[in-house]
This record gives C-alpha cells, structure tokens and sequence, in this order.
C-alpha cells in the first residue's frame, strides 16, 4: 500500500512538473553541489549536497543527476522538508529523486538544502557528478522546469598508500600525487607529512610534477653540484634549466637546506607568473608583512591575491617557516590546477 502511495505521488508530481513553466527568470533558484570531499580513496564514502539559494515556494521537486556507475555507487538520497520521499530511481548513470510537501502549506524559500546523496568511491581516477535536470513545483501547483547544469568534481586515489597518512589533513592530497605519479614515500613504508623538506626534495617534486625536460646544453650546474643526492640531480639541473630554481648569490644550490614559505612561494609563482616588482604589488593582508624579504614580496603579494598560498595562525604568514611535505604537495597541486584545468 505505501508504495503504491509513493508512486501515486510521483506521477502527480511529474504531471504538475509538465505543466507550462510558469516561473519567470527572476523566480529561479541558483543551485549548486557541495561535498567537504574533494579527493577521495577507493572504499570511502562521498556525500553530496544539492543546495539553492533564491528559492521562492518550492512546494516539490523531481532532481536529475548524471554519474559515472565505474567510478562512484550510489547508495541512498535523503531530504528533511517533511512531506513524502519519493525512493530514488537509478539507472544507467541517472539518478531520478522526488519528494513533495504535504497538505495545504507554503513552499521552502530563500537558502534551501534539496537533497542530501552517499555514494561509494570504487574507481580510480577524475570524475564528476552534475545536475542536469531540476523540476520545481509551487504551493500553487505552478511549476518550472530547470536545467543547470552544475557538477562537482571528485578525484579517487587507491587505497591509501603510506603508514601514516592516514587521517592527516593532507591525505587526499598527497593520495592524489602519488596517483599521478610524482611523489613517493620512504624506503620504510611511510610519507612523513610533517617533516620539512629540503630544497632537493621539493626540486624533485616540482620537475617530477611538471615533466620538465631541457636539451643538455640548456642545463646549469652549481659550484657545490657533487653534495646534490643521485635522486634529485637530474631534477634540479632540469629546474635550473627552466629558470625556477637558481641557487644563490654565491653560486650555490645547497640541496639538504630546509625551504622556506618564502622561497617556496617565488619558485611556484615563476611557474604561474607574476610581475617582480615590489612598487607593483599590493599591501600584504599579513600581520607580519613586515617580515616578508624583499625579493619575495611581489611573489608572496601575488600568491596571496590568487588563493596559492594563505596565512598560517593568528594571521601571520610566516616568511621564514619551513614547509612540510605535505604542505609542499598541496602547493604543487594547487599550480597543476591552475595552469591545467584537470590538474593532469
């Protein structure tokens, strides 16, 4: 009996949805998919949420989404409005869910939240979720028909790789690199998150990250050249090549140096490009700008200004910290996506 209710109240939803639209532009919500998962491992569960904003008496709606089945399981869809919940209709890579108030109310209206769907990551790679189709239908029984065409997407590593990954706040991140290829852990197994890298092992990430590849007469050496480990030689010579890593005014490149946020900061916008003058560059929003060197300012200030690089606590940027693997990983990521839309 319930689900022949159930269904009674989808067809009756779909009948008022093919009614004329007779909303105007004005009257239409802006949606869009929200996830606090960017990056996910096989195995892990994603939840997303359909959210509106500008809503005017939505009394019920019917919500089309597209997936990839090989990368993502759905697993169930839900909505708080009270009323009835129409069980979602899967099939072939669509989703199809319905839900209507009851009774003789008025519609949600302003900041609403439609639905909330779980999915189950089971495939390696970049995918995305979008919502194709959005039916709406007022106290009224007026009706509008959307298609907004809004996706959210989610990258899926294997299962996690090191040790002690796990649970940090940098483990999607670091999962996702070592997907793609240019990081690796330590002989026993583990990544060490936390612990500060030198100016060899970020070099290595960075040339490994971009496949930088230089004809041998471009390549530049450093007078202290033999202290630079086997690993990352080749590396830092290809870097040198580019023009993103110069070494010092005395002609070294000391390689087993801790990096700093500064240095870090202008090797990447050397990569990104950014204009080097400091008369040019916008105030710092730091409460230690003062501390930033001058030949990092215009990087830091540009970095800043584009969302590379951000404060550390109590609104400090801390010029002369060190930057941790992790935190080395998230910042090349972030390059790989602005200068490659898929981060590939």
């Amino acid at each position: 009996m319930k689900n022949r209710v159930l269904l009674l109240l989808l067809s009756a939803l779909l009948f008022f949805a093919a009614l004329p639209n007779l909303a105007s532009a004005g009257d239409e919500p802006v949606f869009t998919l929200n996830s606090k998962v960017s990056h996910a491992r096989i195995g892990d569960e994603v939840v997303i949420s359909i959210d509106g904003s500008d809503a005017k008496d939505v009394y019920g709606f019917e919500l089309r989404l597209a997936y990839d089945p090989k990368a993502l399981t759905f697993l169930e869809a839900s909505n708080d409005w009270g009323g009835f919940t129409v069980p979602p209709i899967v099939e072939d890579g669509t989703i199809t869910f319905a839900h209507t108030k009851i009774g003789k109310i008025k519609g949600e209206n302003g900041k609403v939240r439609f639905a909330e769907m779980r999915f189950k990551a089971i495939g390696r790679g970049s995918t995305s979720i979008e919502l194709t189709r959005a039916k709406l239908v007022d106290s009224e029984l007026g009706s509008t028909t959307l298609e907004p065409g809004v996706s959210l997407k989610i990258s899926i590593s294997g299962s996690a790789p090191y040790k002690d990954t796990k649970g940090h706040w940098a483990e999607g991140d670091i999962a996702r690199a070592t997907e793609m290829g240019w990081v690796n852990g330590l002989p026993d197994g583990s990544f060490a998150p936390d612990q500060e890298v030198t100016r060899a092992e970020f070099t290595t990430m960075l040339s490994r990250a971009l496949a930088l590849s230089a004809p041998l007469d471009q390549v530049r050496t450093f007078k202290d050249q033999e202290s630079i480990p086997g690993y990352a030689k080749s590396h830092v010579m290809q870097a040198a090549a580019a023009g993103w890593a110069r070494g010092y005014d005395d002609g070294t490149f000391r390689p087993l140096q801790r990096m700093t946020r500064s240095e870090v900061t202008v090797m990447l916008m050397r990569i990104v490009g950014y204009e080097d003058k400091k008369e040019a560059s916008p105030p710092l929003p730091y409460d230690d700008a003062d501390q930033v060197p001058v030949w990092a300012y215009p990087a830091v200030a540009a970095a800043t200004d584009i969302g590379l690089v951000k404060g550390r606590a109590n609104n400090k940027f801390a010029p002369g910290g060190y930057v941790t693997r992790a935190e080395a990983v998230v910042l090349i990521l972030r390059v790989l996506d602005r200068i490659s839309p898929t981060g590939e």
